[in-house]
């Protein structure tokens, strides 16, 4: 008699941790979240190399900062310390590189959840001392990097990167961890990647933590891998994450608007830590031009105006930003109210199209990449004029795409003349591909990739 089949498990995609009990700590961070601003700390690295720590203390792995965890174990601790002492809320663990793309360049990536776990227990330790002197709770954020491989690029595969996020999330559980922090991600499947390692490891552990999820939006506006923050949000936001916010990259003044549209839209808590401005070549190599107040500035507006939940900094802020923080956030609440994007009912699409205003030809200015985009499943075919139309073609039919407000012209008349301006009146702007083939435009699809960048 053959073996029985046995069905293979599920993919960890599939994991469903909502059975899964919250620890106290966890669930009373999210509490506070909801009613006040929680302050995290600012940049580990900055603070490390005022220690300057030796090539000894790095274990003949220069660079590696996460085997300081094991190797100078004070060092960690007195930089937390000093954010604690400043009057933050949360520290992050040192483990932003403790995972398997960063440790196999020093070849230890069979040290992740050692070097994760002890990171977290150094920050556990800081943080009950610092409870015990004046009883206010403070909370620890297992950090975890993007790593140097994205798997979109080829680098290394999704599975093989979910089970090693796995291992370094096991080691922030079993350190103390509060809440998992996957922050600069720079590749919406690693991203994924990530957030699925750690249901992995919730699961294996029976212990759920938050988990928290920051991108890094660069100066051309979107990640690194092209994702605009509104594509991140669409992504990450159905996997159950538990807040999503920006970090690293650029300073306050370059989030504004990307902050702006994930406080409309997210339907969790919007976070933020970005770096102290914009980097410039000084006399001792790269500085960061913002000052703390400029911080505590920027943060008590974002607070203000798109009701962030969590704040903190990213490289270049040191405990003295963070002090300004919490002296301009740490009694705000984040009134904020997500909303639903606006729906179109089935009976609103049914108006006659003869009924419909089509919108005016806008300028080739207006048409550039800075305007707003609109949806690709809006576009349809309406009647109208121009103001720009030739002698040539008044006799023709207008025919304007929704989308992007530009016009071919269909002759009644000369079908020659429809064909020639039909030709020089190319759509540059509409997703000719993702509406439907009753309403597309007359622009052929192969074109939208030749089309000027918008």
């Amino acid at each position: 008699m053959s073996a029985p089949v046995v069905p293979a498990p599920a993919p960890a995609f599939d994991l469903d941790i909502s059975g899964v009990a919250r620890p106290e700590r966890s669930q009373a961070l999210l509490d506070a979240m909801s009613e006040r601003v929680v302050v995290a700390d600012g940049a580990m690295g900055t603070m490390l190399q005022e220690h300057d720590p030796s090539l000894e203390d790095y274990q003949q792995l220069e660079g590696c900062n996460e085997i300081l965890n094991v190797s100078r174990p004070d060092i960690i601790a007195a930089v937390h310390d000093a954010y604690y002492e400043v009057g933050v809320d949360a520290v992050e663990t040192n483990t932003f590189g403790a995972n398997w793309s960063n440790l196999s360049d020093y070849d230890i990536d069979d040290r992740i959840t050692e070097l994760a776990r002890e990171g977290a227990r150094i920050a556990r330790d800081r943080a009950e001392s610092w409870e015990r002197r004046d009883g206010r709770v403070r909370w620890v954020l297992g950090s975890m990097g993007p790593g140097t491989k994205l798997p979109s690029l080829g680098h290394t595969t999704y599975t093989h990167l979910k089970d090693t996020f796995a291992q370094q999330a096991v080691g922030l559980i079993d350190g103390g961890a509060d809440a998992f922090l996957v922050e600069t991600s720079q590749d919406l499947l690693q991203t994924k990647a990530a957030i699925n390692g750690c249901k992995q490891a919730i699961v294996e552990r029976g212990v759920r933590l938050p988990i928290f999820v920051e991108v890094t939006v660069e100066t051309t506006g979107t990640m690194l891998m092209g994702s605009e923050i509104g594509a991140a949000l669409t992504a990450l936001e159905p996997l159950g994450v538990d807040a999503i916010g920006l970090n690293c990259a650029t300073g306050p003044a370059e989030m504004s608007e990307h902050l702006r549209q994930l406080s409309v839209r997210s339907r969790i808590p919007v976070i933020c830590m970005p770096n102290a401005g914009l980097p410039v070549l000084g006399k001792n190599g790269a500085e960061y031009p913002l000052g703390p107040a400029e911080l505590g500035a920027a943060h008590e507006q974002f607070v203000r105006e798109f009701g962030l939940s969590l704040v903190g900094g990213c490289c270049g802020t040191t405990p003295e930003h963070l002090r300004a923080v919490v002296e301009r956030v740490g009694s705000l609440a984040p009134a904020r109210a997500p909303r639903s994007p606006r729906r179109v009912s089935r009976a609103s699409t049914s108006t006659s199209r003869s009924t419909r205003t089509p919108p005016t030809s806008r300028s080739a200015s207006a048409r550039t990449r800075t305007g707003p985009r609109r949806s690709a499943r809006r576009c349809w075919r309406g009647t109208g004029t121009s103001a720009s139309r030739s002698p040539a073609t008044r006799s023709a039919s207008g025919r304007t795409c929704w989308t992007c407000a530009w016009t071919t012209w269909v002759a009644t008349a000369s079908r020659t003349s429809a064909r020639s301006s039909r030709a020089s009146r190319r759509h540059p702007r509409c997703r000719w591909l993702s509406t439907p083939r009753s309403r597309r435009c007359s622009r052929p699809a192969s074109s939208w990739w030749a089309a000027a960048r918008w």
